[in-house]
């Protein structure tokens, strides 16, 4: 997502939104995954019910009621005239509300803000028509057109509310606006995948907001008696009333973000996008204090050189200047010279003269550079916004700039969830589809022919790729005595060399940290660019355009940095003071099961037994799905096994056609969970209600097809769960579903390339986590319990090693829901 080419992850540039709905959906459709593919990030979830749209009105509201008569009758609230015609602290008074504080989404108490100034109709991509309330004194009319005029075929309405359809409505996600006395207030509704929990979720985590639920998603509200923000009833003019339809955000749901790091496999690499920024010492992190992380804030300059897959032939080259300030959530990247064709997806915008024709053929996004002429271009990557700036031809820039009058034009991109690269992203093994690997020291040669000893970590990625990060070993103030004085750059272990692996879209590549430079707060204004941008009339504009998600490429790109599993083992070792390295596992002692099926570690949430009667011609299979808890409704989330027709790992074939699945779903606490075959239809990329209707109308019973026997699914934590077949599945525990079968094949497959997920609610939506990997190790099954082979490769999920693909039998109509699945890459910006 940057000229500079430095990240380990790729963006697609998508058209950015705002509203929470259209802002997860847009990340949703990244779905496609694995060693072809790219930027990808989780299906959180879509819906078919949509709020209703508030229309413009030429008549102003009156005082003393600012709502139009025609919305009227649908205000639900018995308070409504109450807050509407005396505002929101009046009516607190009245009601015996505490209406000085409210909470915000920067984890701070304030005071409650003003009533409605306005509102923004709008439809959002894939959720339909959706509304937003501004709410706070800090707003102004043309404020609220402008953030009105960001979302898609809007209508902004001065002075009046959303209309919203109370049974559909599960509450507000309440954010700050972008200046002071802003707050958004953003409509959530319910639908069939996405319930009141999916909601607050959404809401909390994804777009860093305070989740004000509505009755519908909270009783206590309605009743008062559980709210703690009213009494059940209250007086007026005689008449009992009942509480306020809302309840306003508790400190829990809104909890600080500082520290936390961004959901799925995005936080392999990144901190959450809303969190206002990393720690030296992060509690109960593997990397917390340790000296090999990066430095909150430093500067560097950078060269990074990109290679083609075989060769050493340098095909792009860039260099500049990088500051961070990682306890803000703020980077800057100054690039003074760029040169060859970058290849890869998310990258910076690119004039369409300078469009390389024939990779765009392909999809991809190819961009012939040619910045020798002294120019220089800025990125800055604050939160979840990257802005990309051109500056002046007539104006003499250098990196570091803070002249903003010099800016010539200013365009963003909304990252969502995405935020800063976390200081310690290569120590550790936090995040979806990742791992590390402690490598110890290594000389090497650094800036031309001077030797530095470097201590190494390898980084596994979503795409079963990896990054080399070198950090120096040798400090120049190490050997100085205690009576030197040495400076604080010089006693520092600093970047200096980062291995990127291109990831399918585009080239590998070599980058070299140099002239390192510590920074303090007197170097914010670096990072503030864009503000004093703004303050001077400056607009950025939303960039974007073109199809959301990654592209099903004609040509695979190979990297050199694919994954060995020859070579690969999970290492994880941070040298923190504080962290305790886990205590490794008896190799011999985790070779033994009960069972002689054998054991394929995929993760720590998944494991496989797996072994092939030869008599019967079947694969006895028993998948394992840990750490599942039932929701506030009694029931199991859901749980899927995918088919893969190859070692590409995408949701559906890139040649097109469904996926089979083999789908567990839990209709209710009074039954038990049942095994369903099905598909995955490629429509549910796009979210639409239809498809998941068609999904859900391709399961069977898995019991009753003629490709698998010996069905049960096993799930302690529920009392009603099946339990035929017991004592097949060697292992057991009371968190862990294991889903058992013999599926009829046609002979003993070399490979299975299967993919698996897991959600977090019964019905079809988003998902906890996801992984695609691969079964090739199936002994004979054995006629009475006996002690088998444990094969780990929860290093290894994703990979693609080019294991001969043979049969693996009749292909199960089976089916994965991973269509609302998710990886996201752990992507952007080093």
């Amino acid at each position: 997502t940057q000229p500079n080419n430095e990240h380990p992850r790729s963006l697609p540039v998508v058209q950015p939104s705002q509203s929470l709905l259209q802002l997860v959906s847009v990340i949703a459709t990244m779905i496609t995954i694995g060693t072809s593919s790219s930027a990808v990030l989780a299906l959180l979830f879509s819906t078919s019910s949509s709020s209703a749209v508030v229309s413009s009105s030429s008549s102003r509201p009156q005082p003393k009621h600012p709502l139009h008569p025609k919305f009227h009758a649908h205000i639900k609230c018995p308070y409504a005239d109450r807050w509407l015609t005396k505002g929101p602290e009046q009516a607190a008074r009245e009601l015996g509300l505490d209406s000085s504080v409210v909470f915000s989404n920067n984890g701070q108490y304030r005071k409650l803000q003003d009533d409605i100034k306005g509102s923004c109709a709008y439809t959002a991509p894939f959720s339909g028509d959706s509304c937003m309330e501004f709410r706070g004194d800090g707003w102004t009319t043309d404020s609220m057109t402008a953030r009105c005029a960001q979302e898609g075929s809007s209508t902004y309405t001065e002075g009046e509310g959303c209309n919203i359809p109370e049974v559909s409505t599960a509450g507000y996600c309440v954010k700050d606006g972008a200046s002071d006395g802003q707050q958004e207030y953003q409509v959530m509704i319910i639908s069939s995948a996405a319930d009141c929990d999916e909601n607050k979720m959404a809401c909390t985590t994804f777009v860093g907001g305070a989740f004000m639920a509505s009755s519908t998603c909270d009783p206590s509200v309605a009743g008062g008696d559980e709210a703690g923000d009213a009494s059940a009833t209250t007086t007026d003019g005689g008449a009992a009333t009942s509480a306020p339809d809302f309840a306003f955000p508790s400190t829990d749901a809104t909890a600080s973000l500082s520290c936390s790091i961004a959901p799925g496999a995005i936080g392999a690499a990144h901190q959450n996008a809303f969190s206002p920024g990393y720690s030296t010492s992060c509690p109960d992190t593997p990397g917390q204090e340790s000296p090999y992380m990066w430095p909150l804030r430093w500067a560097a300059d950078y060269e990074s050189q990109s290679m083609a897959f075989g060769s050493d032939k340098v095909v792009f080259t860039s260099r500049g200047r990088t500051y961070y300030s990682l306890d803000n959530n703020w980077k800057r990247s100054d690039t003074t010279y760029q040169k060859g064709i970058q290849r890869t997806i998310g990258q910076g915008p690119c004039d369409e003269s300078d469009v390389d024709q024939e990779w765009k053929e392909q999809g991809l996004n190819a961009c012939n550079k040619d910045q020798t002429d002294g120019t220089m271009t800025t990125m800055l990557h604050l939160g979840n916004n990257m802005y990309f700036v051109s500056w002046k031809n007539d104006t003499v820039v250098e990196p570091g700039e803070l002249d903003a009058s010099k800016i010539e034009d200013c365009s963003v991109i909304n990252l969502a969830v995405i935020g800063n690269i976390r200081p310690d992203w290569f120590l550790d093994k936090r995040g979806d589809d990742t791992d590390t690997q402690y490598l110890g020291n290594q000389h090497l040669f650094y800036d031309g022919n001077v030797p530095k000893l470097a201590k190494q970590w390898r980084k596994k990625d979503f795409a079963s790729q990896y990054f080399v990060m070198s950090m120096m070993e040798n400090p120049a103030g190490r050997m100085a005595n205690e009576t030197e004085d040495v400076a604080p750059e010089d006693k520092v272990n600093w970047p200096l060399i980062l291995n990127i692996p291109g990831e399918g879209f585009g080239d590998d590549s070599l980058q070299r940290y140099s002239n390192h430079q510590l920074l303090t707060e007197e170097h914010d204004e670096l990072f503030t660019l864009i503000e004093r941008y703004q303050e001077i009339g400056g607009e950025c504009v939303a960039a974007g355009g073109g199809d959301v998600g990654p592209p099903i490429l004609d040509v695979h790109i190979p990297s050199n940095l694919e994954v060995d599993p020859n070579s690969w083992y999970s290492n994880e070792y941070t040298f923190s003071p504080i962290w305790e390295v886990p205590a490794k596992e008896d190799e011999s002692m985790a070779s033994m099961t009960s069972s002689a099926k054998a054991v394929t570690e995929v993760s720590d949430r998944v494991t496989v037994e797996s072994c092939y009667d030869e008599s019967t011609k079947t694969i006895d299979m028993s998948i394992h799905y840990a750490d599942i808890e039932p929701t506030s409704e009694g029931t199991l989330p859901w749980m899927a096994l995918g088919y893969r027709p190859a070692d590409v790992c995408a949701m559906t074939p890139p040649s097109g056609g469904n996926t089979p699945i083999v789908l567990v779903t839990h209709a209710s606490s009074d039954v038990a969970p049942q095994a369903h075959a099905g598909s995955l239809v490629p429509e549910a990329k796009s979210l639409s209600s239809d498809a998941f209707a068609t999904m859900y109308q391709t399961l069977v019973p898995l019991e009753d097809t003629i490709e698998y026997t010996d069905v049960s699914v096993e799930a302690p934590m529920v009392d009603s769960s099946s339990t035929t077949a017991v004592g097949r599945a060697s292992t057991s525990a009371e968190d862990t579903v294991v889903l058992n079968f013999k599926q009829v094949v046609d002979s003993k497959p070399e490979v299975m390339y299967l993919m698996y997920a897991i959600g977090s609610q019964s019905q079809l939506g988003f998902h906890t986590t996801r992984a695609c990997f691969e079964v090739t190790d199936f002994p004979s099954c054995p006629s009475s319990q006996d002690n088998g082979v444990v094969i780990d490769i929860s290093e290894d999920e994703e990979s693609t090693n080019g294991a001969t693909q043979a049969s693996s039998g009749s292909q199960a109509t089976a089916s994965i829901t991973i269509a609302l699945t998710l990886a996201m890459a752990a992507l952007v910006a080093f």
